[in-house]
């Protein structure tokens, strides 16, 4: 993340692919415009091995729809949805780069080639980096849906990372769980009194009349995993935020982020990938 947000960000996730122009400037982010273009079901499926696009036409004609409405744009950082990265949280040896580690420990245990690993970290304090490791098989197929749209790649990123860079950007406010959902899979990082993350975990959703409360139950048991009690403070952005949230009665809970914040979007709380531009 650097000092200015970027100008464009393209988001994808199995329900559609939205893009977000912004100016570049310092402070809180300002949006010029927001659009999203519903996919058709099984269009796009986030998976971290197979490939994602199971119907590239159908992505590739929401793509250009999306540059179309968005007009003429600057680079744009591509933004991955949860689901498509094995995520690890490291605390590096003294002395040791972050990125040697992270590969050293993640790349053995993936069921693909070492050459076809892409892997990164997120520093998140205290010497702590979440490391993330994606097929490059998976991230070129987005690449090229995107770049077949006319868009100008400036990176790649990863939806729950920039939501997490995100949270831990406003500094220790007490321990809590963030619980981070897209469409097809969900973040849990629970964070202690100092706001560093003592463990990070990645499941898929089951969508269902039951999710919150296996929702519920997946928090409660991280955050007695990480020591921070069975009814922790939770903090929730992404796909369906908002409803969940009314369902956790009796329970300090509340949005990631909120478009009370200036120039948010009104569903700001819906869109995990935002981080990118608040962070």
């Amino acid at each position: 993340m650097g000092l200015f947000s970027p100008k464009l960000l393209v988001a994808f996730d199995a329900s559609g692919v939205c893009g977000a122009r912004l100016p570049l400037r310092l402070g809180a982010p300002k949006v010029e415009s927001l659009v999203r273009i519903p996919l058709p079901a099984g269009a796009l499926q986030p998976a971290p091995f197979e490939e994602n696009l199971l119907q590239p036409g159908e992505v590739r004609r929401a793509l250009r729809e999306l540059r179309g409405r968005l007009g003429d744009v600057a680079r744009a950082c591509l933004i991955l949805p949860d689901g498509v990265a094995r995520t690890l949280l490291l605390e590096p040896p003294p002395g040791t780069e972050a990125d040697a580690f992270a590969r050293f420990r993640m790349v053995p245990s993936l069921p693909y080639a070492s050459g076809e690993a892409v892997v990164d970290v997120l520093a998140v304090g205290r010497g702590r980096y979440v490391a993330a490791a994606v097929r490059r098989g998976v991230v070129r197929s987005y690449e090229a849906a995107a770049a077949d749209a006319g868009f100008a790649q400036e990176r790649v990123d990863l939806a729950p990372l920039t939501a997490l860079a995100a949270l831990l950007h406003e500094g220790p406010r007490g321990g809590f769980v963030a619980l981070i959902l897209g469409d097809a899979a969900f973040s849990l990082v629970a964070c202690g009194d100092d706001g560093v993350p003592r463990l990070v975990r990645s499941r898929q959703r089951d969508p269902g009349a039951d999710e919150a409360f296996r929702l519920k139950e997946e928090l409660e048991r991280t955050a007695l995993a990480a020591g921070l009690g069975a009814t922790p403070r939770v903090r929730i952005v992404g796909a369906g935020a908002p409803a969940l949230m009314r369902t956790f009665a009796g329970q300090p809970v509340e949005a990631g982020w909120q478009a009370s914040r200036e120039g948010l979007p009104a569903d700001a709380a819906e869109l995990a990938w935002f981080g990118a531009a608040l962070a």
